[in-house]
């Protein structure tokens, strides 16, 4: 039976090769790393003389060479553009006290906070670099370049998955061919798995650069594919159905000369408490800096239409106790009253729990300023600071919206919601219901520190752009 395929036009013909972009990435990365440690060591020529542009060229030069070592030039820092942030920084912290030591037994004239700067400034050029690399890769992606070319084998439970990766064109697989696994599913179509031969002589021929499993693959089709794609370039990658469980959550375990992966499903206390303890801080300083604006804003929306400059409403939190949530009123002051007819008349956006809709025309037109900059919800603040909220979390909910959750829906009430989430940067109103719950559930899932702070960053670029506020 031929090999399940899909149409001619969704092949990469006329594109650059995955092969040929992938060297010109690992290129970057290399020349951008040497470059960020070589720069800061020839400004310290003028400052501290050949001593300290040895020490730092030395230490730079050991750091970078660690982070290659540690993953650094790996597949997910070429293929998926991950940035090795943790590596990065964890090597340039242990490298500071080294880093003066050597300076002194140099004998150059630099002190203490010069080496750090140096350090720092290297830190961050390395960091750039790899940001412009994971940027551009992404957008090549997303215009349909620098795709690896996947062949997929399929196994029960495997169209979930299937249907995820098709929503995130970004990730870079361009699927040409199915085998299957088992029950075939949709693909009634599709090939069993070869055997290991005809495996390599099929990779070779349609030029495969990733094989994927998705699902319960057996055992033996499996070992057919490791060694088939012995000796080629090929990647193998399994997904065996894990969903909202990041790398970090998972630990290799031996078990009967294989292994097996320990996934860590309870929230350690101490991060809980160090959550609550960031946000309440955190939080009071963002609240007095951002008086001011607030008070502008109230006054604003005060001038235009009649009523209190701000809107209250009741909330669902943690664990399903309601309390009070404070933004600036963005509507009329009787938009409340006005939405059951704005619903009769078909005024949503199509979200089947949420109610959204781009032109409601209850909005002010101060309001519609207020939320396409995310200033509405600075006084949300206030709840961060009282701890009903968090700064990340999942979208606050209605009782109402609660009513009609599901078990799975029901998870997000397992944290604080918060003033910023996955939902904030990856389309905001533009979201379906089921998408929602699906970010935030993989927020509940997998909440931490890393993930916080990167939402935090993702959350300034949304608010600049202003897609999905209305």
């Amino acid at each position: 039976m031929p090999l399940a395929r899909l149409p001619l036009a969704e092949t990469t013909h006329g594109r650059l090769a995955w092969s040929s972009m992938r060297r010109d990435l690992l290129a970057w990365i290399v020349l951008s790393d040497l470059v960020a440690i070589a720069t800061p060591s020839w400004i310290a020529l003028p400052l501290g003389g050949a001593e300290a542009t040895l020490a730092a060229m030395t230490i730079g030069i050991l750091i970078i060479i660690g982070a290659w070592a540690l993953g650094g030039l790996g597949t997910a820092a070429v293929d998926h553009g991950s940035i090795p942030l943790p590596t990065l920084f964890g090597l340039h912290a242990l490298a500071l006290p080294v880093s003066l030591l050597a300076h002194r037994a140099l004998g150059s004239p630099l002190g203490p906070i010069a080496v750090t700067c140096l350090l720092a400034a290297q830190f961050v050029l390395i960091l750039m670099g790899r940001v412009i690399e994971s940027s551009h890769l992404r957008r090549r992606r997303m215009d349909g370049h620098a795709l690896r070319r996947t062949l997929i084998v399929m196994g029960p439970g495997a169209e979930p998955m299937l249907h995820e990766m098709r929503r995130h064109p970004a990730d870079g697989f361009l699927v040409i061919g199915y085998l299957s696994s088992g029950a075939p599913g949709s693909l009634r179509n599709a090939m069993a798995v070869p055997d290991a031969d005809d495996l390599a002589q099929m990779v070779c021929e349609e030029m495969i650069d990733v094989v994927m499993t998705l699902g319960a693959v057996a055992p033996d089709d499996l070992r057919s594919l490791m060694r088939g794609l012995e000796g080629t370039h090929v990647r193998l990658i399994v997904a065996p159905g894990l969903q909202d469980v990041v790398p970090s959550r998972l630990t290799g375990l031996p078990v009967t000369h294989g292994w097996t992966a320990l996934i860590g499903v309870k929230t350690r206390r101490t991060r809980e408490f160090g959550k609550k303890v960031v946000d309440r801080l955190v939080g009071l300083a963002l609240l007095l800096i951002a008086s001011p604006i607030i008070g502008v804003a109230a006054l604003a929306v005060r001038l235009e239409s009649p009523g209190s400059p701000f809107y209250s409403q009741t909330r669902v939190g943690l664990g399903g106790t309601h309390f009070t949530m404070w933004k600036l009123r963005s509507m009329y002051a009787d938009a409340d009253a006005r939405r059951a007819a704005l619903i009769a008349r078909g005024g949503d956006s199509g979200n089947q729990v949420l109610f959204k809709d781009s032109r409601d025309p209850r909005i002010t037109r101060v309001g519609r300023i207020l939320r396409r900059t995310s200033l509405d919800e600075l006084p949300q603040l206030i709840n961060v600071v009282r701890g009903e909220m968090s700064l990340v979390g999942p979208r606050p909910a209605l009782p109402s919206e609660v009513a009609r959750y599901d078990s799975e829906a029901r998870r997000r009430l397992l944290v604080r919601p918060g003033m910023t989430g996955l939902w904030q940067v990856s389309g905001r109103s533009d979201l379906s219901w089921s998408s929602t719950v699906a970010l935030d559930r993989h927020y509940v899932e997998n909440r931490g520190a890393l993930i916080d702070a990167k939402i935090l960053a993702a959350t300034a670029r949304a608010v600049t752009g202003g897609k999905g506020a209305y």
